[in-house]
């Protein structure tokens, strides 16, 4: 559970320093700087950070078209793994996606990131297809999972945190 020092809120080109750092300690293929700097500009795409006293302890990122989600990343940082700030950035995204007219949100994973299917089954997510060869790195297979998301199955994250967005 998050405490009152972290606060959700939208990612700004500022934070890509440290997020950059988060990137490469998380993912074996990480996206580059030019990668983020575009995203912020992409006008389907969503990305928020976990600030923490002014340090970003992680982030996440959707696209989002029509009616459908697609999370493209998220990552906490080392130190900060354990204290719920990745489910809590899903389920504050997952809300953004709601109220951007998303009805489902999909995501593609490596089999083998058992933490992230884990967290991914947690909160809802069900395997739905596979992706053969996905990962360019070891040629990994990407299991795509799904939610559909449903006013039902939101959470109050007021309570939990605050949330700057």
């Amino acid at each position: 559970m998050l405490n009152h020092a972290f606060m959700i809120r939208k990612m700004t080109v500022r934070d890509l320093d440290k997020l950059m750092v988060i990137e490469n300690e998380s993912f074996s293929l990480p996206w580059s700087r030019q990668s983020y700097e575009g995203e912020l500009q992409n006008a389907y795409a969503d990305y928020l950070v976990c600030d923490w006293a002014g340090e970003v302890a992680g982030y996440i990122g959707m696209w989002t078209v029509m009616e459908e989600a697609h999370l493209t990343n998220v990552a906490v940082a080392s130190k900060f793994r354990g204290q719920g700030i990745a489910r809590t950035l899903m389920l504050t995204q997952e809300r953004q996606a709601r109220q951007k007219g998303a009805s489902m949100m999909l995501l593609e994973v490596r089999p083998s990131n058992q933490a992230a299917l884990k967290l991914y089954s947690g909160l809802g997510y069900i395997h739905a297809a596979i992706r053969k060869n996905y990962y360019s790195d070891n040629q990994e297979d990407a299991l795509i999972m799904v939610k559909h998301l449903h006013e039902d199955n939101d959470v109050d994250l007021i309570s939990e945190h605050r949330v700057g967005i």
